[in-house]
């Protein structure tokens, strides 16, 4: 007869220490020591998820879809790689603090609760908060994309989690927090927004791998798109070579129950609930990132029926981009979201720098960093010319603008107010008030101008919504009412700089643009001015001047006068319309 006790002391002794081996590896860990609504975790229907939870190359990006179930690995990895590791801290991170603590209390806090391998080690309580929980010797983070959160914790494990809605500024300053570790892990996902911008400009320099499915009858190995090549729909019409053209009237007309995924060689329905048929393949093996991309035909949860009915929601809210984001898992190549190479070259007039004349009105626009970008503009047309495109070392920019102050007849002027917040106000002062240092500001719903006055009521600076500035620089281009010329030796960067940036809808009412690389300093210069050359003079010479009404910037017109708020002068007397606005 079995002693009962003895069975119970087992069961105690598999409760109170981790089933662990230096030769198991992370997805093993996870099915033998974590629990799922009470019963073993299984990766069953999600196969694919093995080899990127037991992947820990330091540097990997993943290109997910939705719904696919990789938020839930990612955080039982991040978990398994402090528990399995003493002394390590791990830095989980998501676009903001509300999704953060939501992560952390709803899908995090569970998980340490219900499994008792994380709940080892000695009498003292371990710390759990939702910003940290300590496993053994070992802490997990979960914070916001801040530059606070990036600054002041030391990782040994980054993951990242929706890279393409966090700033992605701050997710490269994190790199910061590794400098003293000798694991150094930094891995990505999410899913993707636009071509080249966050995971799939990650993906794009990765080895890329894709999960192939091999057909049973012919051996041919097949990666599965959502393209007529793969997906048999009886009822379509054989016209019809795009699937995203499928609107209601079409779907009514098809077989759902007869939908299936056939091998593009030989036509037979593939088997992708097979995982021995499943394999990961790198499509540039010898690259030394790693990269993913997961798309719904990795499992076959994900059906073609959900597929289509996702698609035909999406398409009657307008919003097939999210469709193609997140249920394909596609970056998404949009013309209205980014400028085109073909729409800046259609207003480059000339690489050489023009003559103005002397009492030709300029305009003046700075990019600040270390170093300065600027452009002027020549508003005595019909249409304002960018005639002139310098680069400046920081120690050098106040020496620039005194020399261009000298050389042309400057009327106004937009500078960067920060980094360099009392260079900005050198060049205000040096130009009498003309060249007034810009704050953007980032909330979709802010006043298009406001005025900011310092503690003396003298004006400090202009605030400008920062993505009605960017609009009416890219209207311009695209609506040719602007030229470039002069750019010389800058052609092929004003091209570079001109499309680093990306129009991306956050929500149904907020808008921003977000920069892809970085390489974005030509378009904030240019951004500058243009938006100084639209607004700075009737902000300066209303002498009847409200900050209510320039707030909102209605349709009126002001008429340019002598004498100003800011005690500048200037030759140019002409009247503006802010109708265009």
């Amino acid at each position: 007869m079995k002693n009962p006790y003895l069975k119970d002391f087992r069961a105690q002794m598999r409760n109170r220490f981790a089933d662990d081996s230096e030769a198991m590896t992370m997805s093993e860990w996870i099915m033998k020591n974590t629990t799922l609504r009470k019963k073993p975790f299984s990766f069953s229907g999600y196969e694919f998820q093995r080899q990127i939870v037991d992947d820990m190359s330091p540097n990997m990006n993943v290109k997910k879809c939705s719904q696919i179930g990789l938020t839930e690995v990612q955080l039982r990895k991040f978990a398994a790689f402090l528990t399995r590791n003493t002394g390590v801290n791990g830095i989980f991170t998501l676009p903001d603090d509300n999704m953060f603590k939501r992560v952390s209390q709803t899908r995090f806090k569970p998980l340490m609760e219900n499994n008792n391998v994380f709940n080892l080690g000695g009498a003292d309580k371990p710390i759990r908060s939702i910003p940290l929980y300590q496993i053994g010797l070992s802490y997990g983070y979960f914070v916001g994309n801040k530059e606070s959160d990036a600054t002041s914790i030391n990782g040994d494990m980054l993951l990242h989690d929706e890279v393409d809605l966090s700033d992605q500024e701050m997710l490269a300053l994190f790199q910061s927090r590794l400098q003293g570790s000798d694991y150094r892990i930094t891995q990505n996902f999410s899913t993707p927004t636009f071509e080249g911008f966050g995971i799939d400009a990650g993906f794009n320099i990765s080895d890329q791998h894709e999960y192939m499915c091999k057909c049973e009858k012919c051996n041919h190995h097949n990666l599965p798109e959502y393209t007529p090549r793969f997906v048999v729909m009886p009822g379509l019409s054989g016209d019809i070579n795009d699937l995203l053209d499928i609107d209601d009237e079409m779907a009514e007309r098809l077989d759902v129950n007869g939908f299936y995924i056939r091998c593009e060689k030989c036509g037979s329905p593939l088997n992708l609930g097979d995982p021995s048929l499943r394999q990961w393949v790198p499509r540039y093996p010898g690259r030394r990132i790693r990269g993913y991309q997961v798309s719904p035909f990795a499992t076959p949860r994900l059906t073609l029926p959900y597929i289509l009915e996702q698609q035909l929601q999406y398409k009657r809210k307008g919003f097939l981009r999210r469709f193609y984001n997140t249920v394909l898992g596609k970056a998404y190549n949009d013309s209205n979201a980014r400028l085109s190479e073909l729409e800046i070259r259609a207003v480059m007039d000339g690489h050489g720098e023009p003559e103005v004349s002397e009492n030709a009105p300029v305009v003046v626009g700075i990019d600040v960093g270390q170093i300065c970008h600027i452009t002027l503009y020549n508003a005595e047309g019909t249409i304002p010319v960018a005639f002139s495109f310098r680069q400046v070392a920081a120690d050098n920019i106040v020496n620039e603008v005194e020399k261009i102050l000298g050389q042309y007849n400057v009327v106004a002027g937009g500078m960067d107010r920060y980094p360099y917040t009392l260079t900005s106000n050198e060049v205000r002062d040096l130009s009498g008030g003309r060249i007034m240092p810009f704050e953007y500001a980032t909330t979709h719903n802010a006043a298009p101008v406001q005025i900011i006055k310092d503690e003396l009521e003298q004006i400090s600076h202009i605030r400008i919504n920062r993505t009605t500035a960017i609009d009416q620089l890219v209207g311009a281009i695209r609506k040719r009412k602007i030229s470039f010329q002069g750019y010389g030796q800058f052609d092929s960067l004003l091209i570079l700089h001109l499309r680093d940036m990306v129009r991306i809808e956050k929500d149904d009412t907020a808008v921003i643009w977000q920069k892809l690389t970085g390489e974005d300093h030509f378009f904030h210069s240019a951004t500058l001015g243009h938006y100084a050359l639209r607004v700075s003079e009737a902000l300066n010479y209303r002498s009847d001047a409200d900050t209510r009404v320039l707030s909102v910037l209605s349709d009126f017109t002001v008429t340019m006068q002598s004498g100003s708020e800011l005690d500048m002068k200037s030759r140019r007397k002409a009247t503006i319309s802010l109708s265009t606005l």
